[in-house]
């Protein structure tokens, strides 16, 4: 399995490339970068803008089709995975739970997606994807149809529920992310209270 950054989002609402925002002493590419390789023997990051990256260990790789959102990185990430399956997580989450991605992974074979539920909201964007999944993400491009999990019902799902999230990581913040300025003062201050 290849974690998978995706980084090319345009950051509109931060006012600048937040992937290259400091964060506790490192970029947030960087602190993704690190999590994700305690985890998987390969590390890619799905973007746009690939020479900002190149100072990192991992494989780079730009959206086959650019401008297609996060199901067009999720059909990237498949591709370069050459038959493997795939962790996707967006640049923009410093919490992410080691033990949570373990679980997730636990519970991947046989099937073709698993992604966290809680409640009836599904977390897309912190997913596993196997290649089994390609046909169907490529029918939805082809159509236009842009919406992650408007694919779902087309491939063998599984769910982490929101009960065995809750286990895993009491704290609540693996789904935490950064979209404003305000969202990274907040997590800032996560990490003073010690929640991090």
């Amino acid at each position: 399995m290849v974690g998978t950054i995706l980084a090319g989002g345009k950051s509109r609402r931060f006012g600048r490339n937040k992937s290259l925002e400091f964060f506790q002493g490192e970029r947030l590419i960087e602190r993704q970068v690190r999590t994700l390789r305690s985890l998987f023997p390969e590390v890619m990051i799905v973007t746009n803008t690939p020479e900002l990256y190149l100072d990192l260990d991992v494989t780079i790789v730009q959206d086959i089709i650019p401008g297609l959102g996060p199901l067009g990185a999720i059909y990237t990430g498949l591709l370069f995975a050459r038959g493997g399956s795939i962790f996707v997580t967006a640049v923009d989450m410093p919490f992410i739970q080691p033990e949570v991605i373990r679980r997730m992974m636990e519970l991947l074979p046989g099937h073709d997606v698993i992604v966290p539920r809680l409640g009836d909201y599904l977390e897309p964007l912190h997913g596993m994807y196997s290649p089994r999944c390609l046909a169907s993400v490529k029918r939805m491009l082809d159509r236009d149809e842009l919406q992650v999990v408007r694919f779902f019902p087309s491939v063998k799902m599984a769910y982490l529920d929101e009960e065995e999230i809750r286990r895993l990581d009491p704290k609540g913040l693996s789904f935490f992310n950064i979209n404003t300025p305000e969202d990274m003062a907040k997590a800032i201050e996560i990490l003073g209270t010690g929640r991090g």
